[in-house]
């Protein structure tokens, strides 16, 4: 097979759906009363063994469904004997019958559940690798829910007080759409609830009504942590779910009307507790899957955030213009992503970010020059590149700090293909140089355009803020009238063509930009001049309290204020 087709997207999405897919006829084709076990005459059955054919041995026959040894029996010479003949006739055609049926059902779901959403839901994570990713978390959990029943068998057989199928509504099938909406989106996480629900119900007890169960659960558990921030919040899903549970249980009760009090105490009180122990389970494998698989979640996200991260503090140190700038675009986007339903805490985390590659050259870039303009001396191509490559040495510090994919991803869309247009018409008024000789594509950033409304948010948002400095009356009307003028010529210029920003969210956004320049544009009271609180020789805030040269304090004005006082800007 050639190595072209093997890294085809399309051949990683159906490599991994049947190798799931065989993983999940394995798990549920397994007898769990067989596996693990081999018995000789005098041990203790753990558990009840259960015959799934009819058999006929010398001197006897067993029929389907018939106990072959009950848990905590003594096996016998005849015991062992009958045991041997359900596992050679499990192991043969029933075993082989069973794997494929399941491998089928299994195929048919994926398929369907796939072109489905791939087609019809725009949002659906269709990636090789976050297929891969559901596809892990899918036989995590299924796992996890085999092993579970293995235990319940275990302690039915201890305890059999309680029924075997009450322990179905302890298991942590909701975690898998919890897992996915972290990692993903809410729109994948229902897509994901479905199928994980619809072979748990079906294979672990043919029923329906529990395959309604896990759904309702892992869209109530998966709605709970929707923009998570800290892990408590994971805590309060498995809550809620419990809730959910407990509800969903009660309804239950009702339709059918035939649960015996104690049986129905106990299955409610199991479903309250499968709430808590899905969200335990949740909480301890996320970040597993954050370090395998590069994902962040908000959690993560919310620790990027702390101003004393190694890269902010770098920023800070060594490029104090690029980092104002950066808040700055932090706290106009995070307001912006509310308002057009994107992701606020991923959008204000890539805004401080997406600049971090001009720690490398600083002083080339014009919030953090003083002084000399380093550029005067370079040819306009020189220039371009540099400041093009502040985009490559970024997504190359994002991915040491292993900042994540989202993030990544942002810091190298955030300039699209944009042209660099003042470069680029110097480089086109030079003496001698012919307009057609000029190359647009050396004035252009590499790409890709924004891909996702957060990166779009940024990008817009870094254009906004950086043609705010030029406006030299900061009224609402110009300012307003600049945030349009801006995002009308990204807009224009496609920059905007491949994320997911709507012509509504444009205008919400440019409302929201323009009520946050305003609020930094405010202007200031003038203070009197008595004010106590103005020192002799000292700024605070945009007063300069210093005397003229020549003028003295008068013993009078010492203690009182008074002074020649003036602000910056003003005579």
């Amino acid at each position: 097979m050639h190595t072209a087709s093997i890294k085809s997207p399309v051949f990683q999405r159906w490599a991994t759906a049947v190798l799931i897919s065989g993983i999940v006829a394995l798990l549920f084709s397994t007898n769990i009363s067989l596996f693990g076990y081999s018995y000789k005459a005098g041990d203790i059955a753990v558990i009840d063994v259960m015959a799934d054919h009819d058999i006929t041995l010398e001197g006897t026959d067993i029929k389907k469904g018939e106990i072959v040894v009950r848990g905590g029996d003594r096996i016998t010479e005849d015991a062992v004997k009958k045991l041997k003949a359900v596992q050679d006739a499990y192991y043969g055609k029933g075993f082989l019958a069973s794997t494929v049926g399941v491998f089928l059902f299994s195929i048919i779901l994926f398929y369907t559940a796939y072109t489905f959403s791939e087609r019809n839901i725009r949002k659906f994570a269709s990636s090789p690798k976050d297929i891969l990713l559901m596809g892990v978390i899918l036989i995590t959990i299924l796992t996890l829910v085999r092993l579970s029943l293995f235990v319940a068998k275990s302690i039915e057989t201890a305890f059999p007080v309680i029924p075997f199928h009450l322990y179905l509504y302890l298991l942590p099938v909701a975690a898998g759409p919890m897992l996915v909406r972290l990692f993903l989106n809410s729109e994948t996480a229902l897509i994901f609830a479905a199928v994980i629900s619809l072979i748990s119900g079906v294979f672990l007890e043919g029923s329906l009504g529990l395959a309604a169960y896990f759904f309702i659960g892992g869209i109530a558990a998966a709605k709970a942590v929707r923009h998570a921030t800290q892990r408590a919040t994971i805590t309060k899903a498995g809550l809620i779910l419990g809730c959910i549970n407990v509800l969903t249980i009660a309804s239950f009760i009702i339709l059918k009307g035939n649960w015996s009090l104690r049986e129905g105490v106990l299955t409610i009180l199991f479903g309250f507790i499968g709430g808590q122990i899905t969200s335990v389970i949740v909480t301890g494998i996320a970040p597993v899957f954050e370090i395998v698989f590069g994902y962040t979640t908000n959690i993560r996200h919310l620790e990027l955030a702390r101003m004393d991260h190694p890269l902010l503090k770098e920023l800070a140190l060594h490029a104090p213009g690029t980092y104002h700038h950066s808040i700055i675009i932090g706290s106009m986007v995070e307001a912006a992503a509310e308002a057009v339903n994107a992701n606020p805490l991923l959008a204000k985390v890539s805004a401080y970010y997406h600049d971090i590659g001009k720690v490398k050259n600083p002083l080339y870039f014009i919030e953090n020059m003083r002084g000399e303009n380093k550029h005067d001396s370079l040819a306009p191509e020189v220039s371009a590149r540099i400041l093009i490559s502040h985009v490559t040495e970024g997504v190359e510090l994002a991915n040491d700090h292993r900042l994540g994919e989202e993030i990544t991803e942002i810091i190298r869309q955030h300039h699209g293909t944009s042209l660099i247009s003042y470069f680029y018409q110097k480089a086109k008024a030079k003496e001698g140089i012919n307009i057609y000789e000029v190359d647009e594509k050396d004035f252009r950033y590499p790409g890709p355009k924004p891909r996702s409304k957060e990166a779009g948010l940024v990008m817009l948002a870094d254009v906004v803020e950086a043609a705010s400095k030029t406006i030299p009356d900061p009224t609402s009307a110009n300012i307003q009238a600049m945030v349009q003028r801006i995002i009308n010529r990204v807009f224009m210029d496609g920059q905007l063509d491949e994320c997911e920003l709507t012509v509504k969210d444009i205008n919400a956004i440019a409302r929201n930009f323009k009520r946050a320049l305003i609020g930094m544009f405010h202007q200031r009271i003038e203070y009197p001049e008595s004010a106590d609180f103005i020192y002799q020789g000292g700024v605070i805030e945009d007063i300069d309290t210093k005397r003229a040269e020549g003028e003295g304090w008068d013993k009078g004005d010492k203690g009182t204020g008074k002074g020649g006082i003036k602000r910056f800007g003003l005579p």
